[in-house]
């Protein structure tokens, strides 16, 4: 891990930060005294984490706006509106897309994905 501020590697761990949502890990840059909380994209949210997964999940899934709403409500008691949930897909439909999602949910996957994508290329250049 490197430091957000002077990209030094000489961070060590200092304590947690508790907040509503949870516990997070801080980090102390020996370099530039610096200390900070490693980034993970749901900073600033009023939701919890599993919350908006899911609603995200339920969404690609292919439920309407309307029904990932009920869903979340039925089941977790969150109360969110249609356009908190369009504006999360928004936020984090490029983080779906770039395939991040996938490696940093299921290590095997992405090696599994890995290996598909070198035996199509292979078979592209044995055709060529």
């Amino acid at each position: 891990m490197n430091c957000i501020y002077c990209n030094s590697s000489s961070v060590v761990k200092r304590g947690t930060r508790h907040n509503a949502l949870g516990v997070k890990q801080r980090h102390l840059c020996n370099d530039c005294h610096g200390s900070f909380v490693e980034h993970d994209g749901f900073e600033r949210m009023r939701h919890r984490e599993k919350d908006i997964v899911r609603a995200l999940h339920d969404y690609e899934d292919g439920l309407s706006m309307e029904k990932v709403q009920n869903h979340l409500w039925q089941h977790d008691g969150v109360k969110v509106a249609r356009k908190t949930i369009y504006e999360w897909v928004k936020k984090y439909s490029i983080f779906l897309k770039s395939g991040e999602f996938e490696r940093a949910a299921s290590p095997e996957r992405a090696s599994a994905r890995r290996r598909k994508i070198r035996k199509v290329k292979k078979k592209r250049l044995l055709r060529s």
